[in-house]
Formats: C-alpha cells, structure tokens, sequence
C-alpha cells in the first residue's frame, strides 16, 4: 500500500510568501471608512459623513486601479476598469448627493 505524505500547513500565503489575510486590508479599509462614514451621518452630521462614505469609496476605486489582483481581496469582483469606473461613479454620486441634498432641520 502507498503511504500518503502528510505536509504541514502553515496557512494560506498568497503570491510572494505575503499572508491572504493581508490583501484584504484595502477593502478592510474601504469598510472602516464608510462605516465611520454612516457614524457621522447616524449623529446628525449628512454632509461630512457622507463625504467621508464617498471619500472612502474612492480610495477602494484607488487601491483597486494601482494594487496587483493578489493584493485587492474582496475589492477585485469583475475586470479592473469596470471596478474602477463603478466605484468612482458611486463615489462621485455621493458627494454629488451630499451637497445637493439640504440638512434636516
């Protein structure tokens, strides 16, 4: 009978001997900013909150323009320039949106 070779696993790397989770800090960063963002937003504060969620929104669409594929995690879904495109659309229609629309009262 064949013996099977056990390998000791010491985690999941990606390409370049990084470790997986450290490509997903962009996208962990996207998620911190929109969250403090809604944060603002939730203490009566729309318009700087709402800066903030598109400011966030646009450093995703930055990291996902100048990081390899390997480096984006969850912010890579479809081709690149379509990532992009989508997120600076979003984003400007926020910041678009935040201006336009007046405070509550």
């Amino acid at each position: 009978m064949a013996q099977i070779r056990r390998q000791r696993r010491t985690g999941p790397k990606a390409r370049g001997g990084a470790p997986r989770w450290l490509g997903q800090l962009p996208y962990l960063f996207v998620l911190s900013g929109t969250f403090a963002g809604l944060a603002l937003v939730a203490m009566r504060h729309p318009k700087r909150g709402s800066v903030l969620v598109a400011a966030a929104v646009l450093l995703g669409a930055l990291a996902r323009l100048v990081l390899p594929e390997s480096q984006v995690g969850l912010l890579a879904t479809r081709k690149r320039w379509t990532d992009v495109l989508i997120l600076v659309v979003f984003a400007i229609g926020i910041a678009v949106t935040a201006y336009v629309v007046p405070p509550p009262r």
